[in-house]
């Protein structure tokens, strides 16, 4: 993805280990995107009523939570979302089939792409 790609948009990280969560956000950044960042579901559903928000990327696992009630105010909003996971749990995917699942794993700038993709 070419740099400015994502410029204007706004994407909401949502991950609890903080390297990553830099890592993802860098990429995002130098597509020109913002970035708006949550480390638990309490804070991420904060976040999602942030005006503006374009899509995000969502952590399956957040310590001893899930992600579901964030993907379930995700979708309520229409706002589009990948998965990002270490942990892909069948319960939470078979409720949202539709949203890519990347592992912690694939390179930052296929993130990028991917959340490129559902955002068409």
């Amino acid at each position: 993805m070419t740099s400015g790609a994502l410029a204007g948009r706004s994407i909401l990280i949502i991950e609890d280990e903080p390297l990553i969560a830099l890592e993802i956000g860098a990429a995002f950044g130098a597509a020109g995107a913002s970035i708006v960042s949550a480390s638990d579901a309490g804070e991420a559903l904060r976040m999602v009523s942030s005006p503006g928000l374009s899509a995000a990327v969502v952590d399956m696992s957040l310590g001893n939570e899930d992600c579901s009630a964030v993907c379930e105010c995700l979708s309520d909003r229409g706002i589009p979302f990948i998965f990002f996971t270490g942990e892909a749990r069948a319960d939470i995917l078979l409720r949202w089939p539709n949203a890519p699942i990347l592992t912690k794993l694939a390179d930052k700038q296929r993130v990028v792409e991917t959340v490129a993709a559902v955002m068409r």
